[in-house]
């Protein structure tokens, strides 16, 4: 959310935005992280996959770099 508004995208320069962490009920800020630690989503080769298959034209080359750190990251060859 940005602004009180949902948004389908954040980039670096989006600003500040808030996430939902689904699917893990006593996680909480200040005790499980802080707002100065980098949080990421899981990739896997499938969703690698589909970045190329149906995102290609919208990931920049920022987007692909930081791709390919996160698969170093992950162990994906």
């Amino acid at each position: 959310m940005l602004n009180g508004k949902p948004i389908n995208e954040a980039r670096e320069n989006t600003g500040d935005v808030s996430v939902k962490i689904e699917g893990e009920p006593n996680i909480q800020v200040g005790r499980n992280f802080d707002e100065t630690m980098k949080i990421c989503s899981i990739i896997s080769k499938q969703s690698i996959e589909a970045l190329k298959e149906n995102f290609r034209d919208d990931m920049s080359k920022d987007d692909w770099k930081l791709v390919i750190k996160l698969k170093k990251v992950f162990g994906i060859l």
